[in-house]
Formats: C-alpha cells, structure tokens, sequence
C-alpha cells in the first residue's frame, strides 16, 4: 500500500472528495430555501446524478476493464468540476438539476473505476485492508467536505461553496492526469501459474477477465453484493437527501444551521474513516458476511430511531452564533458511522472477490449501477413520503429499508456459499 500508485489515488481521492461533500449535502437547502424548488426538486437535486451514473456505470465498467481506470478517473475529476461551475449561473432549480445530471457523468467514471484501479492492487487475501484503508479517502473527504461546505455557506453564501468545489475537482484532475501511473497490460502469453507475483511497487495489471454480462449477473457473489448494495441505497438515498431539510426547516429541528448539517455528515463519515483500516484488516481474518450484517443493522436501527430522540437543541458562544447542535442527532450519527466502519471494508473486499471471477471494472460498475439504482429510488421515495407523511418518516423508511437489504444479502451470500462448495467438490471430482 505504500506504492506509488495506491498514494496517488488515495490523496487524490481524499481531496476530491472534501470537494463533493462540500456541495451534495446543501444542494437539497439551496433548491428548497433559495430556488423555491418543489420537494422532487428537492430530492433530485441530491440524488439527481443517479439517473446518469445509472445509465453510464455499465458502460464505464466494460471500457474501464479494456482501457484501464486512469482515463476515465481523470475525465470524470474534469467534468464534475466543470459541472459545478454551472450552480454559479443557475437562477432556478431546473438548472441545478440539469448540472447535477451532469455531474453525474462525472462521478459514473470516478468510482467504480477508482474501487476497480484498487482492487486489481490488492494481493490476495489482502482484500479487506486495501479497501479499508482505500476508503479512509472517500469516507474522511466525504467527512469533512460538508462541514466545510456548511461553514461558507453560512459565513459567504451557497456560491463561494459552489465554486470551491468546482476549483477542487478541476485540480484533483489534473493531479491525477499527471501524478497517476496508468495500469500495465499484461501478456496472455504464459500460463497464469507461471505468471510471477505483481511486485506491490508496480501499477496495477489489467489480467482478469470480462465475461458477458449474463454470465455476471448469474453469479451468486455478484447477486449477493449488488442487490443487497441496492437495497440499502434506497434507505440511504432517503434519509441522506432529507437530513439537511430535517435539520434546517422549521418543520423539522428548525436549527437553520447548516453548519451543523456539515458536522453530521463529519462525525458519521469520519468515525468510519477512523475504524476503517482496523475493521478492514478484520475483514481478512473475520466472517465477511457476518461483518457486513452486524455492521448494516446497526446503521439500520440508528436511522429508524431518529424521530424518537428528544429534540434537545444547544447554541455555542460561537462568533456569528452559526451552530446549533442537536445532541441526541449526532450520537446516531456516530452509530450510524460505526455500523458503516464494520460493513464496508467487509462488502468491498466481496466486490474485490467477484471481480477477479467477472472482471473488476465490470463488477465495480454494477457495484455503482445498484448503488445509483438505490439512491435514486430512495430519494423519489423519499420525496413522496415527505409529502404525504412529513419528513419524520423519511428515517423510519430508511432505517426499514437498510434493514430489508441486510436480510437480503444473508440469503444470498448463504446462496453464493453453497454455489461455491458445489463449484470445489467438482473440481474435486475432476
């Protein structure tokens, strides 16, 4: 992991990031508090770069997996930051949600490709720490971009954030175009026994294969980890989109604090960045399914428990009296960040497994496509049910539908479990 190319991506990552968190969490209050967006609006304005990252993430995976990562990471830096230039000149929410589709674009070629760029590093058996400490990057950048993006929104305003984050991106892209080694292709000619082990220095190879997409999607690894992936999106995409309405609003908390916005998006994304490279490196040694299971649970539970906490409010003597903290809302934050830290390392290191059988950059997209799939629906869900029932049920429907995935996913990887037991005794056999 000390190699050049892992530090690379990781620093890259990291910033980048910080630059997407700093929008994505105050797009939902700009459109509803500052455009006068109706809540569809509202919802897309969040989740709106689903619609293309789903349509696109197929795409990216099969030319990811023939190309290589590092053109389309690049390409995606560049174009979500010059999509982020188009909220300076947006005067309705009906652009803003065209340039979030066009962010969208953007961010299908960043992460599947990036998560794809990681796998084909990871030795085996070392899946679960290089994607553990891989997602310290994503999670932490994430982490802190919205508690950055909170405070200049509430100090200069939603357009000095806007513009941040495009002057962000454009520079991760550049730094990557030039500071990235691309991935080697290696030769089909010799056998893969005799093929020496990668030496951790080098770019990672482009050696697994590409199978057609109805042999992928009959796996049942690649069933387990995306349709349980999926689901859980549907619940994050819901609760995600609403909380910084929920906090805002009058009709929710009424904390009109958007900082405070920003810090819960921190604490759960940095506690996981935290436990991260530890619950990783158990991944390795631990039941993965297990971990996923108990991790996702509790994120579950910490979402459906939110409208029952006491809306205990406090302001700190702060210059500008620009945060208000809701106690109780941040302490299931930090345990929907814990749940997190246990689960991904785990269903990563799964994502990693069935690539190196279905081709990585294949498996890592429809890792996106379920993810996008996910979110989307969550979020139009989430809009609807905001409408008929207030924002209060956005988390019970959350913290629901996390659920549901979870025992999705045990029955499945119980299905990949027995597939795989039939696939050794054969071999055996033979």
């Amino acid at each position: 992991m000390r190699s050049r190319s892992f530090i690379v991506l990781w620093i890259t990552m990291a910033v980048a990031m910080a630059g997407i968190g700093m929008v994505s969490p105050l797009l939902p209050v700009y459109v509803r508090e500052e455009l006068h967006g109706p809540e569809l609006a509202v919802a897309l304005s969040f989740s709106g770069l689903s619609l293309t990252m789903l349509a696109l993430s197929p795409l990216v995976g099969r030319i990811g997996d023939r190309h290589g990562a590092k053109p389309l990471i690049v390409a995606g830096f560049l174009l979500y930051g010059l999509a982020g230039l188009g909220y300076l000149v947006a005067d309705a929410w009906q652009p803003v949600i065209a340039f979030r589709l066009l962010s969208g674009v953007g961010a299908a070629a960043i992460f599947p490709m990036a998560l794809a760029y990681v796998g084909r590093l990871a030795p085996p058996g070392r899946e679960g720490t290089y994607m553990g400490t891989y997602a310290v990057a994503e999670v932490a950048g994430f982490g802190i971009g919205p508690l950055i993006g909170g405070a200049i929104r509430d100090a200069a305003g939603s357009h000095v954030a806007f513009a941040t984050m495009a002057a962000l991106l454009v520079g991760t892209g550049l730094l990557t175009l030039f500071a990235l080694p691309a991935e080697r292709r290696r030769t089909r000619a010799t056998p893969a026994e005799a093929t020496p082990a990668r030496n951790p220095a080098d770019p990672p190879a482009l050696d697994e294969p590409a199978l057609p997409w109805r042999v992928v999607m009959r796996l049942p690894l690649v069933q387990a980890a995306v349709l349980a992936r999926t689901i859980v999106s549907v619940g994050w995409g819901a609760g995600a989109t609403f909380l910084a309405v929920y906090v805002v609003s009058d009709d929710g908390l009424g904390t009109g604090s958007a900082t405070f916005v920003g810090l819960l998006f921190a604490a759960r994304a940095l506690l996981g960045a935290a436990f991260q490279p530890f619950t990783g490196r158990l991944a390795d040694r631990a039941d993965r399914a297990h971990m996923v299971i108990i991790g996702m649970t509790i994120a579950a539970v910490g979402q459906f428990i939110i409208p029952d906490l006491p809306r205990l409010l406090v302001e700190p003597a702060l210059p500008g009296g620009t945060l208000v903290l809701a106690p109780w809302l941040l302490v299931a934050y930090l345990a929907i960040g814990a749940g997190e830290a246990v689960a991904s390392p785990a269903q990563n290191a799964i994502f990693v497994e069935a690539g190196r059988e279905a081709g990585m950059g294949t498996v890592m997209a429809l890792n996106q496509t379920g993810s996008s799939a996910g979110f989307l629906l969550g979020s139009l869900i989430g809009a609807a049910i905001v409408s008929e029932f207030g924002l209060e049920a956005a988390f019970r429907y959350a913290g629901l539908a996390t659920f549901a995935g979870v025992l999705l996913f045990a029955m499945r990887m119980r299905a990949a479990r027995a597939h795989a037991r039939r696939a050794a005794l054969a071999a055996t056999g033979d």
